[in-house]
Formats: structure tokens, sequence, C-alpha cells
């Protein structure tokens, strides 16, 4: 397992980091009770060491090298995890273990040897390594000063506020051994614990240090307290994160060391009294702490706005706490004020709130304020961020707060610390500016990575950009990286790959750490949130992002029908809306074209011609004056709209059209559903080149299959006589075709015979003729004017070969009607007429009135009236439009048709 690396520790020290996350940190047995001592209540104060000299007693022990004493009294009672103790045993590494039973003989101490294989009081999850006191817990010798090494305990005082003061004097840091030869550092050192009768209080008491004669070097012991485990809250550790620092610099951790311990080194000793005081926490009946505040330390106003703050609150009382108002104020260049409720909060948990999200109206700096009601202890009521607000620099790094002066990696090659970005458009990344610890002698190169949030839950995804090989120096500072305006939308990672030992990425301390924003990898490991690691570490990287980019859309798509195009697309981020524009086949978008807009896909253009070919194209409309590039063009073909035929003759050669295809209105029905059917095809010598119409022979199945003409309009008193041409693929194989016509394109449609042959052994072209006979064309003579079909029936059997058709044409014969008594009698006029038509009757011979219908071009009749024999009448047709229409005028079996016009 891997952990994430600080610089100047040794490779024991990750070594150690590594075991910690294979025993689980914060979990198992020993992790089941919390310790009753807290950072809060625990300080760093400056006081006065007094040597035990004569007094109390000697603690003897086998020797000064990792040994352990014999159970000691404390003279009281001490109240320690809830357990109470009377005696104490003494590790000469600079612990004592409360209780009547030795620490853990292979966990005595921290080595700074990579070779050795123990671990450590901390860290240990052995049931013998727990209540342990920790003033400087190292790998111990004796020292330098006269008299050797000596360990003493003494009671003072008188009950109940007696103190048993537990003293190593004359120790020193063992030198390093193996690959890891750091020197000792103190020579000789003397430090104390004391405990207190009652209060129950632990302090750690230091006196003088005389540093070591060898090259300064930090070195890493463990300082603090421990109770049932390592978890969090169930220690108190002291953590300097820089060797070089005082000691009144210590602050206060809980858990275990991550990327520092108590680091300590020859140049930097104790004042002399410092005193690392741990009191008992006893809770509050009301105490709420803001913990932490989640917000950017560097922000934009194009494309972080809104933004959403949040912080994290924890209940500190003994109970649970209901109704507690948390309040957001943000004050400076943008103000808002925002209050949310938290409706009940178990003792010692935590929740983050989620403030209403606000808008960043201008540029410059702002302060962010969380708070929460006075109650027990006010000095933990509220929590403090800054944000920088600018045009293009985005960052975690709170801007007034100071960075750790030691700096992170993952220690290994190619292990990438990465850190997540969002925004609310789609933009680019034009640098990436990474700030380093000093870090001397640790001259590193490094690349830097931009990522997408593809991976799994959002984690890092695919690579976006690897920038050329860096050098870092080895002073502290931030550098620039020119980025070539990488495209990024949405979610998006900013991380630097360490090519040749630890970068030393500087950070600060977040605790707790946001969730899922920080990750790390080596070059074999998956993407882990540093979050699973003892480390709370904000990463110091900062992008530098581009104007605003308005996305495309993506996936243009068309379908269409005869008058319609209904375009769909993937949605761009940040649009606003979108532009269509659409023209003929090969229009210029920028000066010709039909634009319409939407927000949202699918989108249908509608008033578009059939069988027509058109190009469309689609941009993003990001705002009022940004848009993006054009998409495009997709052509689409719109559908025939089938045509019904008026005019006469009526051809079909099918050369219209692509072999495969069908010309408009012309259909087909495979009636016995197989795989043979009619198509056009350009092959077998067309009668007319070069497509004619073929029937594919099926081996198994008879022919059943049907092509129809489009709907011809034939009216009453016209006679029509259809012409085509036929043959078969191979004479050897005769082929079986019949003809009929009707009002549908059905088979039970289809009700009159015009022609038939089941013996067609022509391999060329054959014409029909017209006329009654057999293998004659039967002239087509309907009664009733509409629309009708031809419709070309393949019956041949099966195992043919191929049947073909090409040239139909169907012409008109007007007829005046059944009788030519009729047409003398009848004259009919005004034709064209603006409205109205005079009936002039002589000599019909009708005993009754005369029927009349009129009816217009699709066979609908439109009005019926009766006029009389010998008579004038005039017939008013107001609400006819204009057009032709057909009156047939009837005389019991007899008519007579004539077409009129109305103009008006």
């Amino acid at each position: 397992m891997t952990k994430i690396y600080t610089t100047g520790r040794t490779t024991k020290v990750w070594r150690k980091l590594a075991l910690l996350g294979l025993l689980g940190l914060a979990t198992g047995a020993a992790h089941a009770q919390s310790l009753n001592y807290n950072v809060a209540n625990t300080t760093n104060v400056a006081g006065t060491y007094t040597d035990l000299l004569a007094t109390g007693s000697v603690i003897t022990t086998a020797n000064t090298d990792d040994a352990n004493s014999a159970a000691t009294p404390i003279g009281f009672t001490f109240s320690f995890n809830g357990q109470s103790f009377t005696n104490f045993v003494l590790n000469t590494n600079g612990a004592i273990r409360l209780g009547d039973v030795a620490p853990s003989a292979a966990d005595l101490f921290i080595t700074q040897d990579q070779n050795s294989t123990s671990t450590d009081p901390l860290t240990s999850t052995n049931p013998a390594n727990t209540n342990i006191l920790m003033p400087f817990n190292i790998d111990l010798i004796a020292g330098t000063a006269a008299g050797g090494a000596e360990y003493r305990v003494a009671t003072t005082g008188t009950a109940p506020n007696r103190v048993c003061t537990i003293q190593w004097k004359n120790v020193s840091d063992k030198a390093g051994t193996g690959t890891d030869a750091a020197a000792t550092q103190y020579a000789s050192f003397n430090f104390q614990i004391q405990l207190y009768e009652t209060v129950n209080r632990v302090e750690f008491v230091y006196g003088a240090a005389v540093a070591g004669t060898g090259t300064p070097g930090a070195r890493f012991p463990n300082v603090g307290i421990k109770g049932s485990g390592s978890a969090t809250g169930q220690t108190v550790l002291g953590a300097r994160n820089s060797s070089v620092a005082a000691w009144s610099t210590t602050t206060f951790i809980t858990g275990t060391y991550g990327n520092f311990t108590h680091n300590f080194r020859s140049t930097t000793t104790p004042d002399l009294g410092r005193t690392y005081r741990f009191n008992p926490f006893v809770p509050l009946a009301n105490d709420v702490a803001v913990r932490s505040i989640f917000t950017l330390g560097q922000l934009t106003r194009e494309f972080n706005s809104p933004h959403t703050v949040q912080a994290v609150v924890t209940n500190n009382s003994g109970g649970t706490l209901t109704n507690i108002p948390v309040t957001l104020a943000v004050s400076g260049a943008n103000t808002f004020t925002n209050v949310q409720t938290v409706a009940s909060l178990a003792a010692d948990q935590s929740v983050t709130v989620n403030f209403t999200a606000y808008p960043l109206t201008a540029n410059g700096t702002n302060t962010v304020t969380v708070t929460v009601p006075a109650d027990d202890l006010n000095t933990n009521n509220s929590a403090v961020a800054s944000q920088n607000v600018s045009d293009n620099r985005l960052s975690y790094i709170d801007p007034a707060a100071p960075l750790f002066a030691t700096g992170v990696g993952v220690g290994s090659a190619d292990g990438i610390l990465a850190t997540k970005f969002s925004v609310t458009k789609p933009t680019t990344v034009s640098a990436v500016k990474p700030t380093f610890a000093a870090s001397a002698g640790n001259v590193s190169t490094y690349q830097i990575v931009l990522l997408d949030a593809t991976g799994a839950n959002g984690t890092p995804g695919a690579t976006l950009y690897t920038s050329p090989t860096q050098t870092r120096t080895a002073e502290a500072g931030t550098v620039t990286i020119a980025i070539p305006d990488v495209a990024v939308s949405s979610d998006f990672f900013v991380g630097i790959k360490e090519l040749a030992t630890n970068p030393a990425l500087a950070y600060q301390v977040e605790d707790p750490l946001r969730p899922g924003t920080f990750y790390f990898k080596t070059a074999t490991g998956a993407w882990t949130l540093i979050n699973t690691t003892p480390l709370r570490t904000r990463l110091a990287l900062e992008a530098t992002i581009g104007t605003v980019a308005c996305a495309t859309p993506t996936a243009l798509a068309a379908t269409s029908t005869p008058t319609t195009a209904t375009i769909t697309f993937t949605p761009a981020a940040g649009a606003t809306g979108y532009s269509i524009i659409y023209g003929p086949a090969g229009f210029n978008p920028a000066s010709a074209g039909t634009t319409v807009t939407t927000t949202a896909s699918p989108y249908t253009i509608t008033g578009l011609m059939g069988t027509t070919a058109y190009d469309v194209y689609i941009r993003t409309n990001c705002s009022a004056t940004l848009q993006s590039e054009l998409v495009g063009p997709i052509r689409v073909t719109t559908t025939c709209q089938p045509p019904i035929v008026n005019t006469f003759p009526y051809t079909e050669k099918f050369d219209g059209v692509a072999a495969g295809s069908l010309p408009c209105g012309i259909t087909t029905a495979n009636i016995n559903a197989d795989a043979s059917t009619w198509g056009i095809v350009t092959t077998g010598t067309p009668a007319s080149a070069p497509n004619h119409m073929r029937y594919t022979f099926s081996a198994t199945n008879a022919a059943d299959d049907w092509f129809f003409t489009p709907a011809l309009f034939l009216r009453a008193g016209t006679t029509y006589q259809l012409t085509f041409k036929y043959k078969a693929g191979l004479a050897a194989f005769p082929e079986a075709l019949e003809v009929k016509y009707g009002s549908a394109t059905t088979p039970a449609g289809q009700s009159e015979l015009l022609w038939r042959n089941i013996n067609i052994n022509n391999a060329a072209y054959a014409t029909t003729v017209a006329g009654n006979d057999d293998g004659q064309v039967k002239a087509i003579t309907p009664t009733t004017t509409g629309n009708y079909y031809i419709g070309f029936h393949a019956i041949s059997v099966a195992d043919r070969f191929n049947l073909y058709v090409d040239d139909i044409s169907v012409t008109a014969t007007a007829i005046t009607g059944t009788s030519q008594a009729l047409q003398q009698a009848i004259n009919i006029y005004p034709n064209p007429t603006a409205g109205n038509l005079t009936f002039d009757v002589r000599g019909a011979k009708a005993k009754n009135g005369l029927q009349v219908e009129i009816t217009n071009m699709l066979g609908q009749r439109v009005h019926t009236t009766t006029v009389r024999d010998n008579a004038v009448q005039v017939i008013d047709l107001p609400n006819l439009s204009n057009g032709m229409y057909t009156v047939k005028v009837i005389n019991g079996n007899e008519f007579m048709i004539r077409n009129i016009s109305v103009q008006k």
C-alpha cells in the first residue's frame, strides 16, 4: 500500500506509514473507545524545569537501550482513558505505559534504520501498547553527560493534590544505521512526565538539551498521548512540521502522524521549562464548534458563479443538540448572508452544512465567516476564510493563511498528486502554478498533467495534456507552467507528476479534508483520495483559466418526412440556446439559408419540399454575444410526398432514382413475407436505361409479390389505357404476372383484372397491346371519379428466375356519356363559371326530374340537385372554390358527363 510522503523524512518512516495503511488506521477492536483528552484541551506553554536530583527513587532498567522497567507506583490513583491506574512501566525510549504490564517488546521505539522491522508504540495495534504517554519517543540511549543515563520517579505534595514526576536524564537519540546514517541530534537531553492527582492532568516538561556534534538533520519522534488505539479521537499528538521551528510553535493533532511528526534537529532545542499540558476533556452542556470552511481561495466570476460555501460543524457537547443556526457572512468585494439550521446533531458528531449559492458580482477580496451562536465555549464558535475573486485564477489555498514549511509528494516515480476543479461553463487552461516548499538537496523533475473527470465516480480519467519535463529549484516559491489553452468543462483535474524524487509540493492543513477533491496515485496504482490517508493536505496547485469558450453541440443527426426534418444533438455545457441554419444542399451558411432557434434537442424544421436534399448546421448560444463555431453540415433528404397523378399520359421508367430505391409513390407488398420481392435494378438490360423493375425468384416459395403505381385520379366518363413492357430473365424459366387495378394498394383492393400471362418466356422486352382478348390489356373505365392504383402481381411458381417490368404508361381518352340523346338534349353554361350554372334541357324524354351530381378532382361529391326536362334552370354554386369539377346528369340508366371550371 502506498502513502503520500513529505520531504525530509527517512525511508523507515514511510515504511511505517505503509504499515499503518495495512492495519487500517482507524478500524479494529482497539478503536472502540475515544480518549478523554482532546486537542482543544491541550496547550503549549512556557514553564519551569526542576531536576529531581536525588528526590524520589531511581527506576531500574536492565540497560539503557530498548528496556522496560518493572511496574512502578504512581503514588496515587490516576484516571486515564476511562480507567484507574496506580502503577506505570517506564521504557527507556521516552515513553511509559500506565498499568502493571509493559509495552510490547517489538514496538518499543521509532527507529531511523530502514532495515528494522519494528513498529512503534503509537501505530502498534498490540493490546499491550495502549494507554501510552510519550514525551519523546524515539530510539534513545545514554547521553554524553557525566554519570550516564538515569530514570527517576518522585511523588510530591499532599493528597488530593499530589504530583508524580517521571524523569529521563542524560539520554540521547541513537545515531542511524543501515542506509539511514543520520547523526545524533541531541547528545544529552532531560525531560519529564508529570501526573496530577484529582484533576488527572498530564504534562510533558522539557529541560536542557545539548546538541550533537554530527551533521544537523531532521528526525521524527512520537510526542503525545495514546488511549485505546491510533484513530482520530484516541490520541493527542504534538506536531512540529518544521524541524527548525521553535518548540513554542508546536500544535496538536489527533489520529496518527501523516506528513510530519514532532520534527527536531540539533540546531533547535527546547527552551528550558517548555511544557505541553494535556487536560482531560469534560463535555460541556452546550458546545458547538465550527471546524472548517470549504471554499476556494482563488475563484472567478465567470466560471464559479454562483458559488456554494460549505462548513463542517461539530457537537462537542455531552448530548444531542437541536435546531442549531449556522450563519454564513461574506463581506468585501461581494456581500452575502445566509442561515442554515441543523435540525439535530448527536454528541461528538459532525455535519457538513451547505449554504445557499451566491453570485460573484465583483473582483476583489472576500472574507468568508461562518458562526454558530454563543455557548459554553465561545472560542470555537467561528471560522474565517479568505477568497480572491478574479477573472482567471482557481486554487484552494487560502491566500490569507500560511503554507507549511515542508512539502508533500507521492514518493515514487510517476506518482501523481491531483486536485479537482469545477467550472460552470467550458473554458481553457492556459497555465498551472505549483508552489513548492524549500527542499535543500532535493532538486526534483516533474510534469504538469491535466485530466478530465471521466473516471469512476468522478475520479481522474483521461489525460488531456502533459507538460514537458520541469525541474524545480531547492528554494521555496511559485512557478508558472504555460499550458497551450487546453479545453476543459465542468470538472477537471490539475496534477503534478513526479519523475525523480519527491517534488515537495506546498500545502495547507485542512481538517477534515473536503471530500472528493484531492487525489494521488502511483505509476501502477488506482486513483485514491488523500482523505483515506492520515494526511490533511490542501494542495498548492493553482490553475489559470482562459476566456469563455462556448462549447459546440455534438452528435448532430436528422430524420425526415416529406415536409419536415427533425434535428437531434447532444447539448453543450453552458448553453442558453442553439441556432440551426438550413438550406438547399451546398448552400453557404454565412450568407444564405434560414435560421431558427431552439433551447433543446430535438427540433423539427417544417415547411420543406419532399424528395429534396438540405444541409443543416448548428451552433451553441452561450450568451447574447457569445456563440460557438458552427457544427455541420449534416445532409438530410426529405422523404417523398406520394403524388396523386391527375395529368395524363402518366409514365414511369424507374430511372429517376438510384438502384435499390423506389420512385416516389411506387410501393411494394411482399405478401408471402419471404426474401424475394420487387426492386429497382440496373442489371438485366432495361428497356430504357439505366433502371427497370425486377422480381427476384425464390427457390422454395411461389411468387406472391406486388408493386403498385401512385394514386391515379381517374374520372368517370374517361377511358384509360395501360401499356408496359415485360420479360423473363431466362426463356427456359417462364414467369407469370397479372395486372389489376382498384381503390387500394392491397390484394383485396385490386378488384379488376386488366392483364394476365402465366407463360412469360421472352428474354427480350415485349410491349403489351390494348384489347379485350387474352394477352391484351383491357381499358379502365371507372364509373366513379376517384383515386385508383394499378398493381403488378408476380405469381410465378417457385424456383424460376427473374421477372422484369419497364416503361409503364397510362393514357386517357374522354367520353361524353352513355347516351347520345342526353348529350344532345342538355346544354350547360357558362363554362368557366363564376359560381352558377344554367341548365337548358330540351327533349331529354325524362318522365321525372334529372339527377345532377357535381364532384371535385378528389372524387368528392360537392353538390347534388335535380333539373326538369324542357326547362331552363339556374343552379347557384357559391361555396365552390376555384378549380376543375365534373358535372354528371343522370336519367334513369343513362348519364352524360361534362367537365367545368370554376373561376371567381
